[in-house]
């Protein structure tokens, strides 16, 4: 009986240290820590203060669809305009680098009416995204 305890003995404390461990799949995670933020939404015609703030390298030029006002950003620098309530409906603004830089377009909302769109320099090996969708059901997508 002692002879079959100290060969399971054996068995395991040299095993046992031998099976990989995920650390990942061993500790359960609370959605919070690694849930994606929920998508921007605004009530559908509500007055918003749209603000493109250029954090990229180059001049980047804006096309605000479906009015075709053309405006160019120089790095650093920030274009502001409002968007009344009720005739908003599908509003898109397309931005890009004449520069051909790729560029990565993030969106927050700091308050209740506004809404930030950030244009940052994105890798080589990704394409980028190119424009801001505000669509009439009040979603906000960067494409």
């Amino acid at each position: 009986m002692k002879m079959k305890f100290a060969i399971y003995a054996t068995l395991l404390t040299t095993t046992l240290p031998l099976i990989p461990i995920n650390p990942q799949v061993a500790l359960a995670e609370t959605c919070a820590s690694k849930c994606p933020p929920a998508p921007l939404h605004f009530t559908p015609g509500q007055y918003i203060r749209v603000q493109v703030v250029n954090h990229s390298y180059g001049e980047v030029r804006l096309e605000q669809l479906p009015e075709l006002r053309k405006t160019t950003l120089k790095p650093g620098q920030k274009f502001q305009f409002d968007l009344e309530g009720g005739k908003w409906g599908d509003f898109s603004l397309m931005f890009w680098d004449d520069g051909g830089r790729h560029l990565k377009g993030e969106v927050l909302k700091p308050n209740f009416g506004t809404l930030v769109l950030e244009i940052r320099p994105n890798r080589r090996n990704y394409q980028g995204d190119s424009s801001l969708y505000l669509r009439s059901d009040g979603r906000v997508g960067v494409l």
